[in-house]
């Protein structure tokens, strides 16, 4: 790139010199390539101080000057090797009319600052350039796809055993990467944050800012972190993220608005992706503040302060507006909080003069649909704001009245309930008790000073008299307000009667367990021992198991929800549900009870912070956990009695899920004296429970029913409590404790227990897969983890839409193997890089038809189970099971006859799409050009190189070398595609016959009389009640072959052998098992020759084994010609006879000449010494002619080590066309050629080369490693190379 000129007096000083001329020099910094010790320092300086100079570029220099011009710089060399030609090329010739330097000089000058004048560059800020460089720099070093996005940099130092590191951090969407270049050493980390299992972070003299990263492998260190507090708070939120999206097994999807949004008010400094994450967790924190909806998203927030009409004062705080609300809190914390949904909103206006008269700026009225008015004053920019609020409120969506017909429509059908207790429980006014009376009179005042509904000012005031418990008339709307229930009710308006309607009827198992727990769900009130409760309680759990099938029904939500419905309606019920489960307590009730098993670490954190020694014995009885999850599941409703757990509800709904907490540790604190004298856990839980049970609520209107354990006679009398003092106490000695304490220790444990979980299901994932597959103990552990690797890569990078559903893939019912499948692209991946056989230039051919063979549902997906599976025959097992293996792979469904390896059609799944693939959901940095950066761009990019390498360094199956082997497929010899064009020019009869075999129905030649393998012929035979069962090729089964071969279901006979697994028939042994496989044609057969040749490519035996299979390739070509016309000749002496009555085609060669006989027969192809078959009928001539001749030839060696291909083709082709005069020389596959398994195995018996390749066992965790640690490698590895992952 041209630059304007600027001057150089050291020309020379860490530059070498490439090229020359006498006016120009074109120069490579030091330390890109040779150098010596100057480079590597230089080097080393480069990548420390990441330094963005280029490392090309040219000078002007004059013969008779000291002083030089720099022109040009670039990135690599290909750039500036273009400016460098087109100097020689427009600059030379004229330069050289000049008659002094100074002419020269002056006119390059002015030429190039010419170029440059004409060059249109974006201007772009310094920081971005260099976000787009470290960019590029990042996918270069660590191999990683366009689809990575790297969100921050850090410079950095890594402890490598005792030795710092000094380099830079690379915080991506889905990895954390480290690389180092010191004094020609590199150093380069790769962790996956799905790997993560714990983070810590440390600060003192030694090591500041210190943060140890923990996986199962290691435990890796940094220090002198560049911004340590923001660099830790993103690996944080980039490790939780993928916590998530482990359990969820989504992509990251970048927000497109929140980037926009932000990119106005955030430093340049910051990439389109940190300003989202950053914008994400304000958002989320926005949320969990205001109890708002978890779609809703922060547009921005303000300084100002709100006139506060109950004290008549103006209150310092923030303005926080979104698309749907406005929200106020005060910089003290609970001193006052508004929330003002948009939808609410009369009216906005300036105003400049307050209420009292007193003269206030820059304010803005609201005012509401309720006659309440809200003023916010001092704004910066008043006007902004207000342009913000209008916009919003034009967006709101019109409110939906519904006519009496349609709200009538759905209760015509279904009678919704209203709140059971006012059906079940109702007093009149008279009958409250005092306390109950002065509570409402409490409630009524405050609701007339500082407002009722989702506009009230709550303060202080409001959370008083929460924790003495909210009065049963207003309970259910209190609930709905402060859990922010109410507004997902209000822009849902008809959607609960819809769904109901939808759940109707509809059969699961979420509803087969909600039907068995109906009745034991708050049996003690007469609201659940009637129809009415019932009903109502099923609705609300059906229609929440058919919003949310993820979640589906968990047993505690019954009990919940029976408290729910006595105080709510049920469409308030169904909201106040969702609410719980997906805002108030995430993840507490799906398959795995995640947010359950999260905070029960939190809790247990807790106590170890504020009740330490009752955390020790705690722990030493084990109780925590039983304690933590029947007290956080149902909010202590399964453990007191209802009534008093209530008044704890009304709290966990103001203030959120630290209640719980706090609740939680008060009960302990008060009981410790006796826990601490426990010496079991049956004692400490009998303690705990007593204690439970006789909690009150004096004034409780709803009769408090006595737990059996109380009215038990026992030696001690239990004190009751009350839950009001309980709570306040828990206030008192826990109250600092906030949700951001709780938040922030749920990020901390959620890596522990994802991983925990990750682990359980590990175990359970080998232990069902253990029994169908020759790979054992570390080998199926190292399996497993690339299989799930490769399986959340497609999930994050969205390479392939995963067919299965969340919901599905939950089902207890499914096994556990089924939890994890990959699509080709991904099982071709694997294959090329860990399969023994996959060597050649049809590796990629042959991966394809090993997909084949093992997709038999035909969902284009492979699981877990059949991947290990046929790499376990591959590399672990048996002669016999290998060739097996070998043998189906090139039969249908596996082979496909009329497969152009030039252009396979390769499996898609269904529910991919095809606009998507490979390209992740998010298209990043879209307003910047540079950052969507080609692979051109990455490879152009030159770094700093190590030292010479002067050791081996192993070959590893990259990447590059995987593609490398997909495109060699398509780069066959000239010979090999004139065979393949003589192999596709089959006359119309094999083209059908071929076409049916590509569907599975594998038919042999008709005029061959063997045994079929038709599956309608072999699979099913027909009774006939007054005769005899037959097969439907006339024959009547033996009684042998009936109890052997043959079930009969409902009067037809199904073949036993095709009911059998991948494993069963590749490991059984038995030779009847042999006669079953489906005969192979010629087409085949020459495709499995091919795949032969390939397989023993580049294998220290190769010349002997080349040798072995032209020998048995050409013999068993022989083989099949002398069948074909013996049973050609015995089908036209037979014709009248059925299939069922024929000999089967079997023969197997002894160790050197002798053709032997099958089981059932003397002497091969079923004749005898006189060369007539076992029915005394004589053969013809030709064919005992053909049979001495393969007795007695001895075969030649046809091809060289080098050409095997076409030593078997020339080998195979000869000996045929010699047997087939009355056909073209290789014009046309034969279609009447066939052959058995049986002939192929025992023809590759015979030949020692053979047998040892096939006996080999291949390691697996070596080439499983390589392939994980497959991005560490670079294109210029050196001996300094230290990698992790």
């Amino acid at each position: 790139m041209w630059v304007k000129p600027e001057e150089v007096l050291l020309a020379n000083a860490l530059w070498v010199n490439e090229r020359a001329n006498p006016y120009f020099v074109l120069q490579k910094r030091k330390g890109y390539g040779g150098g010596g010790l100057a480079g590597l320092l230089v080097g080393t300086i480069d990548t420390v101080l990441d330094s963005k100079t280029p490392p090309y570029r040219i000078l002007h220099q004059t013969p008779g000057s000291e002083l030089s011009y720099y022109i040009s710089e670039a990135n690599n060399k290909k750039e500036i090797s273009k400016d460098w030609e087109w100097i020689e090329q427009n600059l030379m010739h004229t330069l050289a009319e000049f008659e002094n330097d100074e002419e020269a000089t002056d006119f390059v000058r002015c030429k190039i600052e010419s170029l440059v004048a004409n060059i249109v560059e974006i201007k772009e800020d310094d920081e971005t350039k260099r976000f787009v460089t470290a960019t590029r720099k990042f996918r270069k070093l660590f191999n990683m796809p366009k689809e990575e996005k790297l969100v921050n940099y850090y410079s950095c130092s890594y402890w490598k055993g005792k030795v710092p590191r000094q380099g830079w951090m690379y915080l991506s969407i889905n990895h954390l990467c480290f690389y180092s270049f010191l004094l020609g050493r590199e150093a380069k980390v790769i962790i996956r944050w799905t790997d993560i299992t714990k983070l810590e972070r440390d600060n003192n003299m030694l090591f500041p800012d210190t943060v140890k990263i923990s996986t199962r492998e290691a435990s890796h260190y940094f220090s002198m972190v560049m911004h340590s507090s923001e660099s830790y708070r993103l690996i944080e939120q980039l490790a939780n993220m993928a916590m998530k999206q482990l359990m969820q097994e989504g992509g990251f999807e970048e927000d497109k608005m929140i980037s926009f949004r932000t990119k106005k008010k955030t430093s340049k400094k910051m990439s389109s992706l940190k300003r989202d994450l950053d914008a994400r967790a304000r958002s989320e924190a926005f949320r969990q503040a205001f109890q708002l909806p978890v779609h809703e998203k922060l547009d921005g927030d303000e300084e100002c302060t709100l006139w506060t009409p109950y004290n008549k004062q103006h209150v310092n705080g923030r303005l926080y507006l979104s698309s749907n609300f406005i929200c106020f809190a005060s910089r003290v914390r609970d001193l006052v909080t508004v929330i003002i949904p948009l939808r609410d909103i009369q009216v906005v206006e300036k105003v400049d003069n307050s209420a009292s008269g007193n003269l206030i700026y820059n304010a803005v009225l609201v005012t509401t649909k309720g006659k309440m008015s809200f003023t916010f004053a001092q704004f910066s920019d008043r006007d902004f704001i207000l342009e913000r609020i209008s916009d919003f409120l034009f967006r709101q969506p019109e409110s939906k009245c519904r006519t009496k017909s349609q709200s009538d429509d759905s209760e015509e059908q279904i009678k919704f309930q209203p709140a059971l207790i006012s059906l079940f429980c109702r007093r009149e006014s008279d009958e409250l008790s005092p306390k109950e009376t002065v509570k409402m009179h409490l409630w009524d005042v405050h609701f007339a000073e500082y407002g009722k509904g989702m506009c009230m000012y709550r303060t202080h005031r409001t959370q008083e008299l929460v924790l003495k418990g909210i009065p049963d008339k207003y309970r259910g709307g209190m609930w709905m307000v402060f859990s922010g229930a109410v507004n997902e009710m209000a822009s849902n308006e008809g959607y609960y009667g819809k769904i109901v309607q939808e759940s109707l009827g509809k059969s699961s198992i979420a509803t087969e367990e909600i039907e068995r727990d109906l009745h034991r769900s708050l049996p003690e009130h007469p609201a659940f021992q009637n129809d009415l409760g019932i009903s109502a309680l099923r609705r609300v759990l059906t229609a929440y198991a058919w919003r949310n099938p993820n979640i589906g029904y968990c047993q505690a939500m019954n009990i919940v929800t029976s408290v729910l419905l006595l105080y709510t309606s049920e469409e308030e019920a169904f909201w106040l549900l969702t609410a719980i489960c997906e805002r108030l307590l995430p993840d507490y009730y799906n398959t795995k009870v995640v947010g359950a098993l999260i905070d029960q670490s939190v809790f247990e954190d807790l106590i170890r912070t504020y009740l330490p020694s009752m955390h020790d014995k705690l722990e030493t009885l084990g109780l925590l956990s039983m304690i933590s999850l029947s007290w956080f599941l149902t909010i202590f409703l399964s453990v007191m009695p209802f009534s008093c757990a209530v008044n704890i509800l009304d709290c966990f709904f103001y203030d959120g899920a630290k209640v719980m907490f706090q609740i939680a540790l008060a009960i302990l604190d008060e009981k410790s004296v006796e826990l601490l004298a426990c010496n079991e856990d049956g004692e400490a839980m009998t303690i705990l429970c007593k204690y439970l049970e006789n909690i009150t609520n004096e004034d409780s209107t709803i009769p408090t029913v006595k737990h059996i354990s109380s009215l038990t006679p026992s030696g001690d009398v239990q004190s009751s409590v009350d839950v009001t003092g309980l709570i306040e106490q828990s206030y008192r000695l826990f109250g600092n404790i906030s949700n951001q304490v709780v938040d922030k220790l749920r990020l901390q444990y959620r890596l522990r227990v994802v991983q925990t979980i990750e682990d359980s299901t590990k175990r359970n994932v080998l232990r069902s897969v253990a029994s169908d597959t020759l790979c054992k103990g570390k080998e199926l552990d190292d399996l497993y983890i690339l299989f799930k690797e490769e399986y959340l890569t497609s999930c994050y990078w969205r390479t392939s839409q995963q067919p299965v559903d969340t919901a599905d893939k939950f089902d207890p019912s499914r096994p556990y193997y089924e939890q994890y499948k990959v699509d080709y692209d991904q099982f071709k991946t694997m294959f090329l890089s860990l399969s023994p056989w996959a060597t050649g230039l049809h590796a990629g051919v042959l991966s394809l038809r090993a997909f084949r063979y093992l997709d038999e549902n035909k969902d284009n997906m492979i699981n877990f189970k059949e991947f290990v599976h046929i790499m376990g025959i591959m590399c672990k097992g048996s002669v016999a099971e290998r060739l097996k293996l070998l043998y189906y792979l090139h039969l249908p469904p596996a082979f496909v006859n009329d497969e152009d390896e030039e252009d396979v059609e390769t499996p898609t799944s269904p529910n991919t799409d095809s606009t998507e693939s490979g390209v992740e959901a998010a298209e990043f940095f879209e307003e910047d050009s540079d950052l969507n950066s080609t692979k051109e761009d990455s490879e152009d990019l030159e770094l700093p190189s190590p030292l010479p390498d002067t050791t081996q360094v192993p070959d590893i199956k990259n990447d590059s070398q995987v593609k490398d082997r997909g495109s060699q497929v398509k780069d066959k010899d000239t010979q090999v595609k004139d065979k393949d064009s003589q192999v596709k020019d089959k006359d119309s009869q094999v083209k059908d016959k071929d076409q049916s075999e590509a569907e599975g129905k594998t038919t042999p030649p008709s005029t061959l009389p063997i045994e079929t393998t038709d599956p309608k012929q072999d699979d099913v035979t027909l009774a006939d009640s007054t005769a005899n069962t037959l097969l439907l090729d006339g024959s009547t089964p033996s009684p042998d072959s009936k109890s052997d071969d043959y079930v009969l279901e409902d009067g037809i006979y199904v073949n036993r052998r095709r009911k059998r697994t991948l494993s069963e028939r590749l490991q059984s042994d038995r030779k009847e098992d042999y006669k079953n496989v489906g005969r192979m044609n010629q087409v085949q057969f020459i495709q499995l020759w091919k795949t032969l040749y390939d397989m023993f490519l580049d294998n220290k035996d190769q010349q002997n084994l080349y040798h072995s299979i032209a020998s048995i390739g050409t013999l068993l070509l022989q083989i099949g010609d002398v069948g074909k016309r013996f049973y050609m000749q015995k089908s036209i002496s037979d014709e009248t006879q059925s299939y069922g009555s024929d000999i089967p085609l079997s023969s197997s060669l002894d160790s050197r000449s002798d053709l032997s006989a099958s089981p059932d027969s003397g002497h091969p192809f079923g004749m005898d010494g006189t060369g007539a078959d076992n029915s005394g009928n004589a053969l013809p001539s030709t064919i005992t002619d053909s049979v001495e001749t393969i007795e007695n030839d001895k075969i030649e060696k046809t091809g060289s080590g080098s050409n095997g291909e076409s030593g078997i083709g020339v080998s195979m082709y000869e000996s045929h066309q010699s047997s087939e005069s009355n056909k073209s020389a290789g014009s046309k596959a034969d279609g009447d050629w066939s052959i058995t398994f049986e002939q192929i195995m025992a023809s590759m018996l015979t030949e020692p080369p053979i047998v040892a390749y096939f006996e080999q066992q291949s390691d697996i965790s070596e080439p499983v490693q390589r392939m994980r640690n497959r991005r560490l490698q670079t294109k210029h590895s050196s001996p300094g190379l230290e990698a992790t992952t």
